[in-house]
């Protein structure tokens, strides 16, 4: 079968492939799939997880600070109680992290995922039966264990299975999704808020995780290459199972070549991109989880905010598909750096929010920096550590942005209601940005012979 298309301006020719699943992450059982005959099957893995991000990750993480005010409402509870559901799900997510990361390994991404889906679907539903504080809490658990499943490191994982020489590109358009996700979902949270009222936004919420994630998953998503006969980027390969070509020779750009899991915790580098990613964490997801209260104070009207949080991981989108590209032709670990000094002028932005153009700056910097930042992880880790156990390995890492995204918004939260301000909170954030742009100029790939 050849992968690589002529480019004809026809509609695609589709046709069925059908393959003996590989043993790793298949389960081995006969497979029938309807590609497109002139496309790689990469792209269709990036336009599924492109869309499965947009809704699983736009959902579970930028639309629950749009009901932070109307559950403060309700309920009467502190902004910090109520950011503590974001930290015990942040919590619960790294707990699952390295988890998710063996249960791909062994039963591969579209089961996961599947699961994941289901699993987030109705944690979500449930939201809308809340009536405590514990209950709330509750919820938030069993949604960070659906999240982890179905969103970021599957996808990730995904994308450097079937990718190799244009990984970068294409994490970065997967990615986008993420902040398609925020840039809709936020606004549309909010407009069924208004409809609705939040327990049934939830519901509804709810309802686009379980019909259109699983339908997704179950339509589209394959764990590798090899299931379908096929090789990273599409080059040419031989139909699986006839000992011939199946796999690369030994220093031929293995996609599997790379450091196990023992060895890359003995490597500086698995321990200064962990640093860099809990500061960065700790002071993104703060920002992120409070913007919308933070307006709201500053005397920007609900809409406004909302959609303001939904612009800024909107902008995201050029940020994740900007920072992939470069990511193919320069250093990495310089251009997360910049990524870490864009986050921190972003947010030096919101110290004179009244200002004119403090808003728009802080949404385009802001936006840049969370994209660049998202895509710039997990192609750290292929550059670094290689395939052999990228799904443990970046489970391991994601432990320390979750400890940081669970740690940032309760901190923040609190500094808040303490001193009735986020001044304070935002010079923090503003030098854990910049301590994290040291940490990673600092980095050096470790050698893998």
């Amino acid at each position: 079968m050849s992968t690589r298309g002529a480019g004809s301006r026809s509609a695609p020719d589709f046709h069925k492939v059908s393959t003996r699943g590989s043993a790793r992450g298949t389960g081995g059982g006969l497979q029938t799939t309807r590609v497109a005959a002139g496309i790689f099957y990469g792209w269709w893995i990036v336009a599924a997880s492109f869309l499965i991000l947009l809704i699983t990750v736009g959902i579970g993480l930028y639309v629950p600070p749009v009901f932070l005010v109307p559950l403060q409402d309700h309920f009467g509870w502190s902004r910090a109680g109520i950011a503590a559901g974001s930290a015990l799900a942040a919590a619960a997510a790294g707990a699952f992290s390295p988890l998710v990361g063996v249960w791909i390994d062994r039963y591969g991404s579209r089961k996961v995922m599947t699961v994941g889906a289901l699993v987030m679907g109705g944690a979500f539903a449930s939201f809308g039966l809340v009536q405590s504080l514990w209950q709330f809490y509750a919820i938030n658990i069993v949604a960070a264990g659906g999240i982890s499943c179905v969103a970021w490191i599957p996808n990730q994982t995904l994308i450097a299975n079937w990718f190799e020489r244009k990984r970068g590109l294409a994490m970065g358009i997967a990615l986008a999704g993420i902040g398609f996700g925020g840039l809709s979902m936020a606004p549309f949270a909010d407009f069924l808020i208004g409809r609705l009222g939040w327990r049934m936004a939830f519901a509804a919420l709810a309802s686009l995780v379980l019909v259109v994630v699983v339908g997704v998953i179950a339509a589209l998503v394959r764990t590798q290459p090899a299931d379908l006969g096929l090789r990273p980027d599409g080059e040419p390969s031989v139909a699986p199972g006839t000992g011939a070509g199946d796999e690369p020779a030994a220093g031929d750009g293995d996609p599997r070549n790379g450091l196990t899991l023992a060895a890359s915790l003995r490597t500086g580098a698995f321990w200064l991109l962990s640093t860099c990613n809990l500061l960065a964490m700790f002071a993104s997801m703060s920002v992120i989880v409070h913007l919308v209260a933070f307006l709201r104070d500053a005397g920007f009207e609900s809409g406004a905010a909302a959609t303001a949080l939904g612009l800024t991981i909107g902008a995201s989108v050029a940020g994740r598909v900007v920072f992939g590209y470069l990511a193919d032709r320069f250093a990495k670990r310089a251009i997360m750096a910049a990524a870490m000094l864009v986050y921190g002028a972003a947010s030096a932005c919101l110290l004179g929010i009244h200002a004119p153009a403090a808003l728009p700056a802080f949404v385009v910097l802001f936006g840049m920096g969370l994209g660049g930042a998202a895509v710039l992880v997990p192609l750290l880790v292929g550059e670094c550590f290689g395939l052999e156990a990228f799904g443990r390995i970046l489970g391991l890492i994601m432990i320390s942005a979750t400890l940081g995204a669970a740690v940032g918004p309760v901190l923040t939260g609190r500094i808040f209601d303490v001193t009735g301000s986020y001044q304070s909170a935002f010079f923090v954030h503003i030098g854990c940005f910049c301590a994290a742009a040291l940490v990673i100029a600092s980095l050096r790939t470790p050698r893998r012979g």
